[in-house]
């Protein structure tokens, strides 16, 4: 596949602040999640849209979340979800989409997930909810920065 390139990062990283946040969360991060960071300190990519069969609309990246460097990072937005209880803990939200959703990089299993953050359900409980809204996107980091499409190739069916 060819690179998704990123403009608006913020400043470079070093491997040692993917370790504080590996410290932070108590999880390894994968290698090409951590390769993709140190490359690129969040941004916007080039290619922004996902496209899956599971939606009904593609979704669109707005912006990926740095590391550090700024006052929405990775590691403050993860933070905050879950002490409002909104993000289960195996979820570390690294982009939004224009409306406030996440995607996520699932800890415990290296995939990626479309987690909705605006239709939570009373009704539900916590555990609940985060199950119905957390869906599974794709298989990992690598495929999904890479699968991400022009708006050009949207299907709009």
């Amino acid at each position: 596949m060819i690179e998704n390139k990123f403009s608006g990062s913020s400043s470079a990283i070093t491997a040692a602040d993917l370790d504080h946040l590996e410290s932070a969360i108590g999880k390894t991060l994968p290698p090409p999640f951590r390769n993709h960071y140190l490359k690129y300190n969040g941004g916007t990519p080039e290619r922004t849209y996902w496209q899956d069969e599971d939606f009904e609309e593609p979704v669109e990246v707005s912006v990926f979340k740095p590391i550090s460097d700024g006052e929405s990072t990775v590691l403050s937005t993860y933070q905050l979800m879950l002490e409002k209880k909104v993000i289960p803990a195996h979820l570390l939200p690294f982009a939004n989409d224009w409306g406030g959703n996440f995607f996520c990089l699932n800890l415990d299993t290296g995939t990626v997930s479309y987690f909705t953050t605006d239709t939570f359900d009373s009704d539900l409980s916590s555990e609940e909810n985060h199950a119905e809204f957390e869906k599974p996107i794709c298989s990992n980091f690598l495929k999904f920065v890479q699968g991400l499409i022009d708006e050009e190739d949207v299907d709009e069916e």
